[in-house]
């Protein structure tokens, strides 16, 4: 899983930078000195990371030391192309720090720089570089499609599924339309995208693609946390992953009711990693016909991250001094919040960056307990060479739910966290490479449907 609410399944080097800020922080309209990201990105462009670890606070420099800062210009050219320039600026003000947005323009995206510089020290107290918008330069065309999908057996739209603020989303359509059945996406952690961007890869718009290619219809939508988050944080500081998750599928089953040729359809959710999860708590909505968890973990994801973490800093066998502070460190979060009764929380002391309202919300949330209340029917595929939800997390799902008759669990030895074929278990850097998903998951999806739902083929 990615680090949730962040990103977990983006290159080691990206995971890094996520880990000393906070993602849904945007931009505001106020007056910035807008000298000092140009001078970090220029240290970067020739090469001197001593200068910009020079620039970090204590917290940041354990981090991020001279020797991670130095592929991070080469890894931004290499997936986004020649940098072009500098874009537009503004900043907001977090308590202490100055947040300052820089967009970056690169041939194939602009990309997102965002500081955070102690307004007492002047020093970087957190650095974060995100994808804001993808440029249609015909990448996508040169890239072959899967044998599985046919662009010319379903037509696509723009629709918008209400939430606290509204969201486009894509819905596709069979042309030969022999089923009532559509199936709502719905992303994993991250302010993901509609098309669950990530590196080269559109998880969810190949997802789409692929199951209206054999006949069924999809809804997608962008995250509320991608381009609402700081929004949605200021409208309910205390947010959980309820707000992160429910109130859009809510919307997307809302617009299939309100919308004339799909009004009578069986709505299926389909959830991918956090998002597995979280579909748990529709396992009794009488609007839902089926569930499907894909790459899911019951388990706590805190608990999780800790396993990424000592996976990701022992890929190359080695497990620096400045990682394994950082192991150390998230261990010792976990610690304090399992310990903390109430008062005043200490700065930066939660795991992961989260709000103590959210873990709270994660320690009573329970999508074991959910789906053994459902009779709805269930399908679960976990993936062997996945490094974010591994085998341990699909031995819970299995000794908790094999016993029930509606519940259909499968374990995908060849496939990684996006359900690409692998040789071995997958590295981060894996998915910074186009690595569609493998046929076996529709042959799996359909092979339940079949099984499961025959009379919805009856119109």
């Amino acid at each position: 899983m990615r680090n949730m609410l962040k990103t977990l399944i983006y290159s080691k080097l990206f995971l890094l930078l996520l880990l000393v800020t906070n993602p849904y922080l945007t931009n505001s309209s106020e007056l910035v000195e807008i000298e000092l990201p140009k001078e970090v990105i220029k240290d970067f462009q020739s090469g001197n990371v001593e200068n910009v670890y020079s620039k970090f606070d204590s917290s940041v420099a354990k981090i991020l030391p001279p020797h991670r800062l130095a592929p991070i210009w080469s890894q931004l050219i290499a997936n986004y192309g020649e940098f072009i320039g500098f874009g537009l600026q503004d900043t907001t003000s977090k308590g202490d720090n100055l947040i300052i947005n820089t967009d970056l323009d690169y041939e194939k995206a602009i990309m997102n720089f965002m500081l955070s510089v102690n307004k007492q020290t002047n020093r970087i107290s957190g650095i974060y570089f995100s994808e804001q918008e993808k440029k249609n330069i015909g990448s996508e065309i040169e890239k072959p499609l899967p044998t599985y999908i046919d662009t010319t057996k379903f037509q696509e739209e723009d629709i918008v599924i209400k939430d606290i603020f509204d969201l486009k989303g894509k819905l596709t359509l069979p042309k030969s339309q022999t089923n009532k059945i559509v199936f709502v996406l719905v992303h994993g952690s991250g302010p993901n995208d509609m098309d669950g961007t990530l590196g080269e890869n559109k998880f969810l718009k190949n997802l789409a693609w692929g199951l209206s290619s054999i006949g069924f219809s999809t809804i997608r939508y962008n995250k509320i946390t991608k381009r609402h988050g700081q929004k949605l944080v200021e409208k309910n500081p205390g947010m959980t992953q309820s707000d992160e998750y429910d109130n859009s599928i809510k919307g997307a089953i809302e617009f299939v009711r309100t919308t004339p040729k799909l009004k009578d359809f069986n709505i299926f959710l389909v959830g991918h990693s956090q998002g597995a999860s979280a579909i748990t708590s529709f396992s009794s909505n009488n609007e839902i016909k089926g569930l499907i968890l894909l790459a899911g973990t019951p388990r706590k994801l805190y608990d999780l991250y800790t396993e990424q973490l000592e996976y990701i800093f022992n890929i190359d066998g080695i497990v620096r001094p400045s990682e394994r502070t950082i192991i150390e460190e998230h261990k010792n979060k976990i610690g304090y919040y399992k310990n903390y009764k109430k008062g005043i929380i200490e700065k930066d002391s939660l795991p992961m960056n989260l709000s103590i309202e959210y873990l709270r919300y994660l320690d009573d949330f329970n999508p074991i307990s959910n789906l053994k209340e459902s009779e709805k029917p269930i399908l679960i595929l976990n993936c062997g060479h996945d490094y974010q939800v591994t085998k341990t997390d699909f031995d819970i799902w299995k000794s908790n739910l094999s016993s029930k008759s509606n519940v259909t669990l499968k374990y995908l030895d060849k496939l990684n966290h996006i359900f690409a074929e692998t040789e071995t278990m997958a590295v981060p850097a894996d998915y910074q490479k186009y690595t569609p998903i493998s046929n076996i998951l529709f042959d799996e999806v359909l092979h339940w449907i079949n099984s499961n739902y025959k009379d919805l083929y009856e119109n």
